[in-house]
């Protein structure tokens, strides 16, 4: 199946504006992005309603969305919504960059190996509902009166918004026990967290999850239409846009600290993936990230 491919830089290039690492907007505007067929993005989508109710699908489960719920979409999730002619609320939308990487280190790994599945839909009491939902109205806000300064909240605003989700999806004891393909997935990914400076084989990953090496390409691409080598490769390069973009080091620096024998080799996998060089690269980040 042929499935279309969303990205906050096609987005925000369709718009003639310079591209952001978030994206905020009514949830009516999803109504002119062929949100109703199946697709996958690029970034993480949450999803709240003010009112009515949206019919989501994520992978092969189909969730009822209400202003009681959040949803948590994953980057390569084949997804769609329906009825969204009945509904009003905020999309937020951002990229693994900046909000992720250290959250997935951190805070996710010491969660359920289903916690995904739990973060695609979230059934919230009222009181916690309101308290998340403020953050996202928050970001709203700054959002269509932006400005360096205000950047700079939304993305402090999307971390706290983050981990309050979390938290909520962990203490949800009647959260959703994900299949075992689902389950490998995630212990994959908590793998690569965990290892990816120092083991970059399929073979590897494989061995400790106890799976050939064709079955867990078949669980990765089930799950996100591309192999365990690419999101391996995927992890690493999120990890040098970080590093060219925060850690004030040199290429060959950077080179050395992700395990690349030198910055000819940094250089080419960077080009092998994005068709330019770590220094052209960097100068695109810092359009996007920095004022």
């Amino acid at each position: 199946m042929n499935v279309p491919y969303y990205s906050l830089k096609k987005y925000f290039d369709h718009k003639n504006t310079p591209c952001l690492s978030f994206n905020v907007y009514d949830l009516k505007e999803l109504e002119s992005y062929n949100e109703e067929l199946l697709h996958r993005n690029d970034y993480f989508q949450v999803i709240f309603l003010d009112s009515g109710t949206l019919e989501q699908h994520i992978e092969l489960n189909t969730y009822e969305l209400n202003p009681t719920t959040i949803s948590i979409v994953f980057p390569h999730q084949i997804t769609s919504l329906k009825n969204l002619e009945n509904a009003k609320g905020i999309v937020i939308q951002f990229d693994e960059v900046l909000f992720c990487s250290d959250l997935l280190k951190n805070e996710l790994i010491a969660y359920s190996s289903d916690l995904i599945n739990k973060l695609n839909h979230i059934e919230l009491d009222e009181k916690k509902h309101q308290e998340i939902h403020k953050h996202a109205r928050q970001i709203k806000s700054l959002f269509d009166d932006l400005s360096p300064i205000k950047k700079e909240q939304i993305r402090f605003f999307i971390k706290i918004m983050l981990l309050e989700i979390i938290e909520a999806a962990h203490q949800n004891i009647n959260g959703y026990s994900g299949p075992e393909e689902l389950d490998h997935y995630a212990k994959f990914k908590t793998l690569i967290e965990a290892n990816f400076l120092e083991n970059r084989t399929v073979s590897f990953y494989a061995g400790k999850l106890q799976l050939t090496t064709k079955k867990l390409n078949e669980v990765c691409k089930n799950k996100t239409g591309i192999t365990a080598l690419q999101i391996i490769h995927e992890r690493i390069l999120v990890e040098i846009k970080r590093l060219l973009l925060f850690s004030g080091k040199s290429h060959k620096e950077i080179a050395f600290t992700l395990g690349f024998d030198s910055p000819s080799a940094l250089n080419k996998f960077v080009y092998s993936k994005l068709q330019e060089t770590p220094s052209e690269l960097k100068e695109e980040l810092s359009r996007i990230y920095k004022y």
